[in-house]
């Protein structure tokens, strides 16, 4: 995860552009943050209609103090949808506290 948290804005680019295909597209080995459960996880991004999907493996746990409440709830749900690319990506770059 930590790929996405600090990805740089072209990336986001690439990523977003590979998402017009509306598929979901899987990264493993993603690295968590400390004092989360498992060291690395599955994390999956997905155009639906106009709106983003993130998902990640179920059954993770943080108990990292800086983790954002949504971080806990992402984990916890497995999946957090957002209206736009942009506040997916504001989500991913403001969990650079955990790291």
């Amino acid at each position: 995860m930590r790929e996405f948290v600090y990805g740089t804005d072209a990336q986001y680019a690439m990523l977003k552009e590979s998402l017009e295909d509306h598929l979901c597209h899987v990264y493993s080995k993603c690295f968590m943050p400390g004092g989360c459960s498992k060291e690395t996880a599955r994390i999956g991004f997905e155009k639906e209609g106009e709106t983003y999907a993130l998902y990640i493996d179920k059954g993770i746990t943080c108990s990292n103090h800086r983790a954002p409440g949504s971080f806990k709830d992402w984990l916890a749900d497995g999946t957090m949808r957002f209206l736009d690319f942009t506040d997916m990506k504001k989500f991913l770059r403001n969990l650079r506290c955990m790291y």
